[in-house]
């Protein structure tokens, strides 16, 4: 099924019904092919009175018509249907669900982006379960510490996505998975993101080996100033969530973290030894201090 927009679908759909008043759905092909040869011979003043068309829109049908009929020849399209909905209905949906988070327009963002990210994870054979385990730590992290690392809530979004595709690129390599990872998010669709926030999804998944984030790195410089100053402290949040799945995947079953001035306490609740889990998050404390100008103290909960 094709889908067209804007005023040339409107124009040509308009016409078609106006001469099959009863046939209210698809427009065919061969329609639209006899809507161009019959409009073409006519003037301007002929086109306007044609219903459909109108004044604005009768000094470029012809040409809109004919592309309309060569594409559809091309792509082997028998029909399409008019949608009134284009665009700019598209952007008004997405900022009432960036403004809004009991919005059913969100509700359907968060779940175009759940489903391609899923999509993603299938294609190149990632561990869900172990991915998920890191997602659901990043985001406690990323709520429990809002007053550290004051990302904006955009990022929630991308952290979540960058916890579930972080390993990737495993599926090319294990040698350089890290560096795999980024190329193949980065050139992705991920569908319900914007060229933007792919970027930033695929440099915050780029950082989880012994590389750290630097506004010289490709990954960084490619992003916009804001994004450089804020990928790293969100890279530190999904560095604790792998460290805490490290090993045991699943066995930490909560991190309640605790905030002072000086410093971030995180509490680990697990189902059995969590000393593994401690000794990464402890290789992790120097990163941390430079980013945040905190020491992280971990501790059993």
């Amino acid at each position: 099924m094709a889908i067209a927009t804007s005023g040339t679908a409107a124009a040509l759909a308009g016409a078609q019904h106006a001469v099959e008043p009863s046939r209210r759905g698809a427009v065919a092909r061969a329609a639209v092919w006899r809507l161009a040869e019959e409009l073409s011979k006519l003037d301007a003043v002929g086109r306007s009175k044609w219903p459909g068309i109108g004044p604005r829109r009768a000094e470029i049908i012809v040409a809109g018509a004919y592309v309309f009929a060569e594409l559809m020849e091309r792509s082997k399209l028998p029909s399409f249907r008019y949608s009134p909905l284009g665009l700019r209905d598209g952007m008004l949906a997405q900022m009432l669900a960036d403004h809004d988070r009991a919005a059913r327009s969100r509700r359907q963002v968060e779940a175009e982006r759940e489903d391609a990210v899923l999509a993603m994870c299938r294609r190149y054979e990632v561990d869900t379960a172990a991915a998920d385990n890191v997602r659901r730590l990043a985001l406690q992290l990323f709520r429990d510490l809002r007053p550290v690392h004051g990302l904006p809530a955009e990022y929630e979004a991308c952290l979540s996505a960058a916890a579930m595709l972080h390993d990737v690129g495993r599926f090319v390599n294990r040698s350089g998975r890290h560096r795999h990872t980024h190329y193949l998010i980065s050139n992705s669709e991920l569908f319900g993101f914007t060229p933007e926030q792919r970027q930033v999804i695929a440099a915050l998944a780029r950082y989880l080996g012994r590389s750290r984030p630097s506004p010289s790195d490709a990954p960084v410089a490619g992003l916009g100033r804001e994004h450089q100053e804020l990928v790293p402290k969100a890279v530190v949040l999904l560095r604790l969530a792998k460290a805490m799945n490290h090993g045991n995947a699943g066995n930490i079953t909560r991190v309640a973290g605790a905030v002072s001035r000086k410093k971030v306490l995180l509490k680990l609740a697990s189902k059995r030894n969590r000393d593994l889990e401690i000794w990464m998050l402890q290789k992790e404390r120097p990163y941390f201090r430079e980013v945040f100008g905190r020491e992280l103290v971990v501790a059993p909960d």
